[in-house]
Formats: C-alpha cells, structure tokens, sequence
C-alpha cells in the first residue's frame, strides 16, 4: 500500500535550485490542529487581555465614584450638622422671645423687603443671627429730634413711602394706631431688645410675623399726631427705652 504524503516544493526566484519538503499526511494533520489550537489560545489570550483591560478601566471608574460619594456623604453630614446647630439656636431665639415655638419659617425670596438696599453681609445671614438691633431703620433720613428725657426716642425725617426696615431679626409683637403716634409696629429681639416704629403710612406685616434684619416692614408716613413726614423710632430693652445712638450710628 503507498503511503500518503504531503510533498511540499520551494522555489526561490532567480535560482534553479528547488527546497523539496515530503511529510507524511498524519504529521501534516497534526500540525494543522497545533496550528488551530495555537490560534484559538492566542485568540482567547487576546479575549481575555481586552477583558482584564475593561474591568481594569471599570474598576478604577468605581473607585473615583466611590471617593466621589464618600465627599457627597461627608458633605451631606456637614449640612446636618449645620441644621442642627440651625435648630438650635432657633429654640435659642425662641427662648429669648419667651415663646414656646419658633415661629414658622418664612419664605424670604417671595417677601417685599429691598434686597438691592441691604448690606451684602445681611443677605447670607439666617433669621436668628441678629438679635440685638445692628442697621438703621432707614437708608435716607434727617434727625429731626434727638433722644431726650421729655422724648425718649429720635424722630428720623423722610419722605413719605421712604421704606422701613427692621433692625434685627425678630417677631412682631404688637400692630395698631394711636392718637399720638398713629400706625405703629412694635418689634420683639434677642436678649430683651425690642423696637418700636410709629406715624407710619401703612406697614406689610402682621402680628406673629417672623421680620429678618433689613425686611422691609413698612414705610415712612405722618399718621397720628405729626407735623410732617417722618419716623418715630425707639429702642427699649427690659422694657426701658433706650438712646438708639448707644447701638446704632445716626
């Protein structure tokens, strides 16, 4: 019986001489399957580099996540913190007042009070950071009459509408008209302050409103007893009137 043979014949150009290769047809196949497997184990090489290479990219994708959430997360206890603390100095500020409950938050971004008026420090301040009065309750003014045994207050001249701000943060008290005074608003603060603002035109608040320092709480009129437009200002304390000029710069 001949054997199967697989002849294979190299002929290298310009040359007459000839490479002749005979191998039998079993090697032949042998060889062909060690090339096959040869090729599948460098293809799954390859699978397997492209794979390692992603979960590679993944992993460290994870990571940066993962450092991002722990910032989120400790930001996050920051705020918290900073609630708290919040929440406690509004029973603070409820204390001083002598109430049982801080009153209900205010929505200060839809209240009429002249942001583009008030100092930049005031507008990043919470209600409750200002107890003791700390701003003039008007922007143009003239004193007309100063603090006196006789007048224990200071009447601050302006135009009739000039707005009326509340010089610290606190709770209306009392909303009314008197004979001598006419509209008036009294303001309860921290630390026994309170502040009282009469011959007003007309006010924006009511009794039990939480005011911000700078909230507009009225304005400028000559109702009651009142020769001319103008604002009749006082600070008291434990229910003793005050010179205004001992907190505030007329």
């Amino acid at each position: 019986m001949p054997r199967r043979e697989v002849t294979v014949i190299i002929s290298p150009n310009y040359s007459a001489e000839s490479i002749r290769l005979t191998l039998p047809l079993w090697l032949v196949r042998v060889l062909i399957g060690l090339a096959a497997l040869l090729a599948l184990l460098v293809a799954a090489s390859l699978v397997m580099v492209l794979s390692g290479a992603y979960r590679l990219s993944r992993l460290g994708y994870l990571e940066q996540r993962n450092r991002q959430l722990e910032t989120e997360f400790a930001k996050v206890g920051e705020l918290r913190k900073q609630l708290e603390q919040m929440e406690e100095q509004s029973s603070r500020m409820a204390a001083m007042l002598g109430i049982e409950k801080t009153p209900p938050p205010v929505n200060w971004d839809s209240a009429p009070f002249d942001s583009s008026s008030m100092p930049e420090w005031l507008k990043t301040e919470t209600w409750g950071a200002q107890l003791v009065p700390v701003i003039l309750p008007l922007d143009e003014y003239a004193v007309s009459q100063a603090m006196s045994d006789p007048h224990p207050a200071v009447d601050l001249a302006a135009k009739t509408g000039t707005p009326v701000r509340a010089t610290a943060d606190g709770i209306v008290t009392q909303r009314g008209s008197d004979r001598t005074f006419g509209r008036f608003l009294l303001l309860a603060h921290g630390k026994q302050y309170e502040s009282y603002y009469g011959h007003l035109e007309d006010w924006n608040v009511d009794k039990g409103d939480t005011v911000r320092a700078g909230h507009t709480i009225g304005w400028v009129g000559s109702t009651g007893k009142s020769t001319a437009p103008h604002l009749h200002f006082e600070i008291r304390r434990a229910g003793l009137r005050i010179d205004p000029t001992t907190l505030l710069k007329l």
